[in-house]
């Protein structure tokens, strides 16, 4: 019998005389709603841990939390434990309303199938201001936050979601990706993640990331840009570019993609190592074959890679 054979052999013995799940085998759930006053720029900070947040807002006067804990296939006691180490804590003053949720360590819950969801929804006025971190929980956010300068979301390895407006948004994230969509221009857009991807979609009047590997999308950029990369892909697209503006870009072994608009004359460099550089736009190779000098004299390119492409194009159209 090989080991294969032997695991499996292992396994039907363990059901065959234990049973698929456990004698005492408990489902527990906990809904519960909770509400708070709301006034012109109160801070809702959350420390949502491994459970996953979700931020909306509507025509309220106030804020409603709902609180969704399930927990199933393990036994009665280590339930009930379970569902009281993820009940969110509420601590609320006037100017700022704290949701804190510290679970312990949860340990081997049983054997069996074991089945766990927890969720705390917060629908708030556009007056306040989110500011979100969890470990493991993802993070959703939907509406339009004008008074948030910034609208803060961190996770380790969560991922995180914006659907809506801010004034600016800050970002940061150990893995988790972060898919951003604004209906309007952030004023100011700062994300920091190690190996997460990073994707804006709706433009940003400045703008500053930093990833090792994972990639980077900017789409409908109006102003200053700065990113750096190791290894991750780089897209920027700009909708809007005016002299005095700069562009600083660093990748290690990424592609770099820059989408201009049609009438921009940049200046500064393009430089690879052993890359290739490819422009629509006119410019000067260096002596060493290493680099492009721009030969315009609208915003400022810095662009450098070690060993990716360089591709400078002209946005064809809006879509």
């Amino acid at each position: 019998m090989d080991s294969r054979s032997k695991f499996i052999a292992l396994i039907i013995g363990l059901v065959g005389t234990t049973g698929a799940f456990p004698t005492d085998a408990a489902q527990k759930d906990l809904a519960l709603t909770e509400t708070f006053g709301a006034t012109d720029g109160k801070v809702v900070l959350v420390d949502g841990a491994d459970l996953d947040i979700r931020v909306r807002t509507a025509d309220v006067a106030q804020i409603e939390a709902d609180i969704l804990l399930h927990i199933g296939g393990t036994g009665d006691e280590k339930a009930t434990k379970w569902i009281e180490n993820h009940t969110p804590v509420f601590t609320d003053s006037d100017d700022q309303l704290r949701v804190g949720v510290t679970p312990g360590k949860s340990g081997f819950l049983g054997f069996g199938w074991v089945s766990s969801r927890a969720r705390v929804s917060l629908l708030v006025p556009s007056s306040v201001v989110p500011d979100v971190t969890t470990t493991s929980g993802d993070i959703r956010i939907r509406g339009d936050f004008p008074s948030a300068h910034p609208l803060r979301m961190r996770t380790s390895a969560g991922n995180m979601e914006l659907v809506g407006a801010a004034g600016s948004l800050d970002i940061r994230t150990a893995e988790g990706d972060a898919q951003i969509e604004v209906f309007r221009p952030l004023e100011h857009f700062f994300a920091r993640t190690s190996s997460g991807d990073i994707r804006l979609v709706g433009g940003s009047r400045e703008a500053h990331v930093d990833t090792a590997s994972g990639k980077i999308w900017l789409e409908n950029l109006s102003g200053n840009v700065e990113v750096s990369t190791s290894t991750g892909k780089i897209t920027l697209s700009w909708d809007r570019m005016e002299s005095g503006q700069t562009v600083r870009v660093r990748s290690s072994s990424g592609r770099v993609q820059l989408i201009v608009p049609e009438g921009i004359h940049p200046q500064g460099t393009l430089t690879t190592t052993t890359g290739n550089i490819r422009s629509e736009l006119p410019g000067e190779v260096t002596e060493d074959g290493v680099s492009l000098r721009l030969q315009g004299d609208g915003p400022t390119f810095d662009v450098e890679t070690a060993s990716g492409e360089i591709q400078l194009t002209i946005r064809e159209t809006w879509d």
